[in-house]
């Protein structure tokens, strides 16, 4: 049955997939190369960073505009945990049945903005010169070929001229599969969703920084935030190399803070972590919808006027953390996933992330749950602040 189920996954990869792994000590940070451009000090203010739980009221919103977020949410019945930030503190968060607050979801893709936030903080400490950097400067199999051009901005845009090929899942090394998948349009030009090219966040980062992406991403940015990283898991492929492109397994805080460091520019509780213009420009539209990994809520996305400008971050299945950095709010929604921790995170066709029962498809012929309707929840997060 799970090898039935990996291959049902594959028709659906290709639309949001993904990968994460805990696995191993951390790798001692190297020194940063001498020249870094340092992000200013942050003056510590009364700003909340606890995600402590409050009521709606003490948060300067009602309970009946939490109450309907939660309802619309969990309308769909795939949904196994959501939860809702607003100024730093916990308002509201629901549960499905045998579910709580330290039950792991998975990311899928929601992983490419974390890796993403990851290689905009090896160009803070100065490891990449700048996003107009040649991939090529790195990635010494593209020298001299028609993919030597490609700018890691390209990279972080979707705009790498790589296709959406969603054999990736298949292969032992995924890395190398992404280094060697050949151009099908120009870089720089059409915005084109390919995991592919969020897998060369891997080999980037790798040799960018001397740590491998897993390494790398739970000490510059996870345990930044306050995430435990020996709690969680992080997926690598067949023959270990890290998984960016999804795989993440995660509580819901441990998504809630990554939302809340985006919410508020870079900052978490008076230290820039990534820097306010990587943020910024992450979650602002590089092309109609997407920016840096990240899709832009707005009205190209739904092609229907929209009150708020929210952000997400979006994984197969329904994986999701919508940043609405005016109302200082957070959303985080995790779909059913059955995965048993003890069987690791190492990829393979009888170990892998597994939400397609809770949604229904993991047959061609089954009829998929309905998720919720994200327009509609964009009207029902203002009320958040009405």
């Amino acid at each position: 049955m799970k090898l039935f189920l990996f291959f049902a996954l594959i028709s659906l990869i290709t639309a949001c997939g993904g990968g994460g792994g805990g696995d191993g000590a951390a790798a001692p940070v190297p020194a940063p190369p001498a020249s870094t451009e340092t992000p200013p000090a942050i003056q510590t203010s009364t700003v909340n960073w606890s995600l402590s739980r409050v009521s709606p009221a003490e948060a300067d919103t009602t309970v009946n505009a939490v109450e309907a977020i939660l309802d619309h949410v969990f309308s769909d019945a795939a949904v196994q945990s959501a939860m809702l930030v607003k100024d730093g503190y916990i308002v509201g968060e629901r549960y499905a049945e045998g579910i709580d607050a330290n039950t792991l979801g998975t990311s899928w893709s929601v992983a490419k903005s974390y890796y993403s936030a990851a290689v905009g903080i090896a160009v803070d400490e100065g490891w990449i010169s700048s996003l107009d950097q040649p991939a090529s400067d790195f990635f010494t199999e593209w020298e001299g070929s028609s993919k030597s051009d490609i700018t890691i901005r390209d990279l972080l845009e979707m705009r790498s001229g790589l296709p959406a090929s969603s054999r990736i899942f298949f292969a032992a090394d995924q890395t190398a599969f992404s280094l060697d998948l050949n151009k099908t349009r120009p870089e720089g030009g059409t915005f084109v969703y390919s995991n592919p090219t969020s897998q060369l966040f891997e080999p980037l980062l790798l040799r960018s920084t001397g740590l491998d992406a897993h390494s790398y991403l739970r000490q510059k940015l996870l345990s930044p935030i306050g995430i435990n990283v020996d709690q969680i898991g992080m997926w690598r492929d067949a023959v270990g190399n890290p998984v960016t492109y999804f795989g993440l397994d995660l509580r819901p805080e441990d998504m809630a803070r990554f939302g809340l460091l985006y919410a508020r520019g870079g900052e978490w509780d008076g230290t820039q972590v990534v820097s306010e213009s990587y943020v910024t420009a992450s979650i602002s539209a590089q092309s109609q919808f997407y920016g840096f990994q990240w899709w832009l809520m707005n009205e190209a996305y739904f092609n229907a006027a929209v009150p708020i400008q929210v952000a997400a971050a979006l994984g197969l299945e329904g994986q999701k953390i919508y940043v609405w950095p005016e109302g200082d709010v957070v959303l985080v929604v995790f779909t059913r996933y059955e995965h048993n921790a003890n069987a690791g995170y190492t990829l393979s066709l009888t170990n892998f992330p597994s939400t397609c029962a809770g949604r229904n498809s993991c047959n061609d012929d089954d009829v998929s749950v309905p998720s919720f309707s994200q327009y509609n929840l964009m009207f029902l997060l203002q009320e958040l602040l009405d």
